[in-house]
């Protein structure tokens, strides 16, 4: 039996093809600008907790250390660096990020090269209790190339590991920037009638004093000055 050249062709560029393939799926993860191998699979929680699970958690910046805990009625107190009623906004923010977030990318980076991501002195540290005492970190380090995310680290081990060891980089939301860095007044619950304005805040009219947008009525004993002294003035007549 004859085969045909045209047979033989397509025998050959598939057995190429095939090659091809097997050539390209041993290839290793690609790497990004930074030089770190990727992962490009669908974005991925940092923990499997709620917010509500949260008990207490110690926020430790450049700047200063926090910790929050929830009371027995469930309202979260600050702790350290003043014992006070914590703002709820502030600290829901946080822990919405916390539990909610994903990371758009795994990285696989050596742990060698920690400091290129400023995992050495991070933006933030975040310890955090549940209340079935669990416990978890996530340390939070600088921008990426474009400052389009943050490098982050979720549950690093608690030992030194060795140098040539692979750490997983998670790449996180920069909302976190925000939601660490604020003023120490915005992580304290407002104090009653602070703001002047808010809704009910602004003083009444007084009862002698026109009300906003009134008109006084012309000749009114309000608008027409005194008489200095009605007395002469039927003296005269």
């Amino acid at each position: 039996m004859k085969v045909k050249p045209t047979t033989i062709g397509l025998l050959g560029a598939a057995l190429l093809l095939g090659i091809v393939v097997a050539i390209v799926q041993q290839q290793p993860a690609p790497r990004s600008a930074d030089g770190e191998s990727s992962n490009t699979e669908e974005p991925q929680r940092f923990f499997e907790f709620e917010e509500a699970d949260v008990q207490a958690f110690t926020l430790q910046t450049r700047l200063r250390t926090l910790k929050f805990e929830r009371d027995a009625e469930g309202k979260w107190q600050m702790l350290e660096p003043e014992k006070t009623t914590a703002s709820d906004p502030s600290v829901a923010f946080l822990l919405d990020l916390v539990s909610t977030g994903r990371t758009q990318r795994i990285l696989q980076v050596p742990e060698r090269d920690r400091t290129q991501f400023g995992l050495h002195q991070p933006l933030a540290t975040i310890d955090l209790t549940l209340k079935d005492q669990q416990t978890h970190r996530l340390v939070i380090g600088e921008y990426d190339f474009n400052r389009s995310f943050l490098y982050a680290q979720a549950d690093p081990p608690t030992e030194p590991p060795a140098p040539d060891a692979q750490m997983e980089l998670l790449l996180v939301s920069p909302n976190f920037d925000n939601a660490v860095n604020r003023p120490l007044a915005e992580w304290k619950q407002a104090a009653n009638g602070q703001k002047s304005d808010s809704p009910g805040s602004s003083a009444s009219p007084s009862p002698d004093s026109p009300k906003t947008g009134e008109t006084p009525i012309e000749g009114s004993p309000a608008d027409s000055p005194a008489d200095p002294n009605p007395s002469e003035e039927n003296s005269e007549d």
